[in-house]
């Protein structure tokens, strides 16, 4: 029961980070906070399907958790405390790269006019941190629910986001930003540090 209450205080947490972000960029910027008019064609249903086993999951997990029993590993104790201490600075970078980016999150993939090319905080070393730091969770989630349908669910969820909007928001920085974007690209990782 405690690491249900632990994720529940961590998911609320990295939904306020999310939320009160994207709310800042819309007073700044206008429009609506609705994220899916800004999504890639055809990851609205990559999103939905893998959404829906990974909240599917999440809620029999919370509150079913006999309906898993097939999917939970037998992780010792220390294990899921390790990865409950992970989750910190996981959590940590997450807030950090959100609160970089500020007023120019957009929720989905495209560029505000006037949107600045952001390399301060995490941005300095990684052009997508905010996709690192949710990949970091999701595969924390694994030992802190002791559940490897719900932490993989999620990771599929989180890195099929990344992999289909990385290229499409890489073209857009580089047709705005040109040859800074280039120089920016080539002196910073994509997703890990250390790898372009």
């Amino acid at each position: 029961m405690l690491f249900k209450l632990i994720f529940v205080l961590l998911f609320v947490f990295a939904t306020a980070v999310a939320a009160v972000t994207a709310r800042r960029a819309a007073r700044r910027h206008g429009g609506s906070l609705n994220q899916l008019s800004h999504e890639v064609r055809g990851l609205i249903l990559v999103r939905g399907a893998l959404g829906l086993v990974f909240y599917s999951t999440l809620i029999a997990w919370m509150f079913w958790p006999r309906a898993l029993a097939w999917s939970y590993l037998p992780l010792p104790i220390v294990v899921r405390w390790i990865g409950v201490a992970l989750l910190a600075p996981a959590l940590a970078f997450f807030a950090w790269s959100f609160h970089s980016l500020g007023a120019n999150y957009r929720g989905g993939v495209g560029l505000y006019e006037g949107h600045p090319l952001v390399t301060t905080g995490p941005y300095r070393w990684l052009r997508h941190p905010i996709y690192s730091a949710f990949i970091s969770i999701m595969l924390l989630v694994v030992p802190l629910s002791g559940n490897w349908l719900l932490g993989l669910s999620g990771l599929a969820l989180v890195v099929s986001i990344a992999v289909v909007r990385i290229p499409v928001e890489e073209s857009q920085l580089h047709e705005r930003f040109g040859s800074a974007w280039e120089r920016y690209r080539d002196n910073t990782s994509g997703l890990l540090p250390g790898i372009r």
